[in-house]
């Protein structure tokens, strides 16, 4: 009987070793820590199969959300002007549907790019807000709330 607590409580400290473990480099990799959604595989799966119109190879999507703990998810847009609500809506409950599904999200805003394209009359800083008022409506509401500790990453140029 002893001998059955002793090996169960050795297979409790060696999950907490190896959850302290990803933790470690999913923080050193710029990445979130892994949470427990609560969701089944299948669950994680059909939010992340109802962002898109078409996936390639949907096992291989399934396999990506069984077997890494933090999958990673980029966005990455030029900073142009006003946001379409429909793009901002769709935008929003997309980002949120991910997270939900325990992905960290990423995004790239191409502030360079729209500076060269003479964006917002070529004003960097009017240009960056616009990028960071983008980035906001994505991550509304906020995902931190609503799911846990999941983090939105930005990028930028500058």
């Amino acid at each position: 009987m002893a001998d059955a607590a002793a090996v169960e409580m050795q297979a409790m400290n060696l999950e907490t070793e190896k959850q302290e473990v990803v933790a470690a480099l999913a923080g050193a990799f710029g990445v979130a820590p892994p949470i427990d959604t609560g969701l089944t595989l299948d669950e994680k799966y059909a939010l992340c199969r109802s962002v898109g119109e078409e996936c390639i190879q949907e096992e291989e999507l399934r396999l990506l959300l069984e077997k890494k703990p933090v999958p990673i998810c980029y966005d990455g847009f030029e900073p142009s002007g006003r946001m379409h609500i429909a793009q901002g809506v769709m935008k929003c409950l997309n980002v949120n549907k991910l997270t939900k599904a325990g992905c960290h999200f990423k995004f790239w805003v191409a502030d360079w790019f729209a500076l060269m394209n003479n964006k917002m009359g070529g004003d960097l800083k009017k240009i960056q807000k616009v990028g960071q008022v983008r980035v906001g409506v994505a991550a509304f509401p906020n995902p931190n709330t609503l799911f846990g500790p999941i983090t939105l990453t930005v990028y930028s140029l500058t």
